[in-house]
């Protein structure tokens, strides 16, 4: 073994901090899921008034009750996916697409709705610049469940920080069926692409963000310069 190696190794092992419960990440989805929706509810109403009606439309339509489930499942998923994909050995390969199925359900269902629209379609409530309220408001979200995410040990930091901000962008995308105006293809350009916006910033800060603690490309070319 070179002295390389050794030096390599023995910065490895350095690094190296205990992980309570590798592997087990149903408390920190929950904690993240509750902390995330309630912030988001908060932000809302703390940025404006409601949709006229949209309580109303929630308590006495089936399938906007039915929507708001179908969303819930959604964020869950890409939550849970987002944490996976930080534990080394997890989700390998293209195994995560199958956590993006619900949010692929919610989508088509907004999809749909531009052929039939439902009863509750609503030009009430619209809100300035929704989309940039979306990405806005998902950023702290974001930014916790990409701390969350760095306490495992992440290795497709990309991949993560991708589905850590489609799950912080989705909590605010679903509210504002509530928040803003309800008309199909508004929903989709407005609350729903902003998702993709904020999954793509995810992805760019993935890298750094996730980087493990003590690491640097410098300490890479340290080694290697010993070798």
């Amino acid at each position: 073994m070179t002295d390389g190696h050794q030096q390599l190794i023995d910065l490895l092992v350095g690094e190296l901090h205990p992980v309570e419960r590798p592997g087990r990440i149903g408390g920190r989805a929950m904690l993240w899921l509750l902390a995330a929706t309630i912030y988001g509810i908060a932000i809302l109403l703390g940025t404006g008034p409601l949709r006229p009606g949209a309580l109303r439309d929630l308590a006495t339509h089936v399938q906007f009750v039915g929507e708001a489930v179908l969303a819930a499942v959604a964020i869950a998923a890409l939550a849970v996916a987002a944490l996976r994909t930080a534990i080394p050995g997890e989700l390998r390969g293209t195994r995560w697409l199958s956590w993006l199925l619900p949010l692929a359900a919610w989508v088509a269902l907004y999809v749909v709705e531009l052929r039939y629209p439902p009863d509750y379609v609503s030009h009430l409530g619209g809100r300035y610049e929704c989309a940039w309220q979306v990405v806005l408001f998902s950023l702290p979200a974001l930014a916790l469940m990409l701390w969350y995410a760095r306490r495992q040990f992440p290795l497709r930091p990309r991949l993560t920080g991708l589905l850590a901000g489609a799950a912080a962008a989705a909590i605010p995308g679903a509210l504002m069926q509530i928040g803003c105006m309800y008309v199909p293809s508004h929903i989709l350009a407005y609350h729903i692409a902003p998702i993709a916006l904020t999954a793509a910033l995810g992805a760019f800060v993935g890298p750094w963000a996730l980087r493990p603690e003590g690491t640097s490309r410098r300490d890479s070319g340290r080694v290697g310069a010993g070798r």
